[in-house]
């Protein structure tokens, strides 16, 4: 399998000719009332991506991206959508192909698993996290969830996980200017949540993701962090981690 990083929460898997997308996002211009100009260069990638498949853990448009679907999934490519989020999905797109999965049911194209997983949202919206395998990798999404308890189960459920997709940001979030109460609570996982959901899963290595790309000092206030810190959860918790830029590649045979 091979894995790029993209923007954000967003990686492209390619396995047994076959290109996945997992919340993958070019346009965030939607979030500027709340985010501000803070969003640094973007990769841009829709322009020569064509995807067989294309997964997201939520609707929130910074994982879910309408135009990204429109322009990169092939046209006998499908969308695989977790059943919570099927009638909300339609409703936004409603003429390509879906596969839709209740939490934990498979679909398996040829030697390539696709499962739903349970996942909580940080603001209360319907949210699942994915696990995808193919015959030498088996890759864990968090998209941005926050802690739960169902990690213990997730990892004895879903052994050999090579790595875990987690966001790391821990953002303290003020949306009142779009209807959501401030609550100075985490809306996703932060550094120490992250490293003990990935040792929970037993994941080999930690990717962190969700991380840097936003900030507001009202609004969207992440957890700052720097190298050294990584290095002292991952010792503390006893979690490897590997760092990927947006438009990195790993590729494990």
């Amino acid at each position: 399998m091979e894995i790029q990083k993209l923007n954000w929460a967003g990686i492209k898997l390619v396995s047994q000719n076959k290109t996945i997308l997992i919340d993958a996002v070019e346009d965030f211009s939607y979030y500027k009332p709340v985010l501000g100009d803070a969003v640094e260069e973007l990769l841009k990638f829709s322009d020569h991506i064509q995807a067989d498949y294309i997964l997201f853990t939520h609707l929130h448009l910074d994982h879910f991206d309408k135009n990204v679907i429109r322009k990169c999934l092939k046209k006998d490519g499908k969308l695989i959508v977790y059943s919570g989020l099927e009638p909300f999905v339609r409703k936004l797109i409603d003429d390509v192909q879906m596969i839709v999965l209740n939490l934990d049911e498979t679909f398996t194209d040829g030697n390539i698993t696709f499962k739903p997983v349970f996942a909580m949202d940080g603001v209360g919206e319907i949210q699942s996290s994915w696990i995808v395998e193919d015959p030498t990798t088996k890759i864990f999404h968090g998209g941005d969830t926050i802690w739960h308890n169902q990690f213990w189960k997730l990892g004895k459920e879903n052994p050999n996980i090579d790595y875990a997709f987690m966001p790391v940001n821990g953002v303290v979030v003020n949306f009142e200017v779009i209807g959501l109460e401030y609550s100075p609570v985490p809306a996703s996982l932060n550094l120490k949540e992250a490293f003990t959901a990935a040792h929970l899963l037993h994941a080999k290595k930690l990717v962190p993701i969700h991380y840097r790309l936003f900030e507001h000092e009202k609004f969207y206030i992440p957890q700052v962090f720097d190298g050294h810190d990584l290095k002292n959860v991952s010792e503390e918790v006893g979690q490897e981690y590997l760092l990927l830029k947006d438009g990195g590649i790993l590729i494990k045979v």
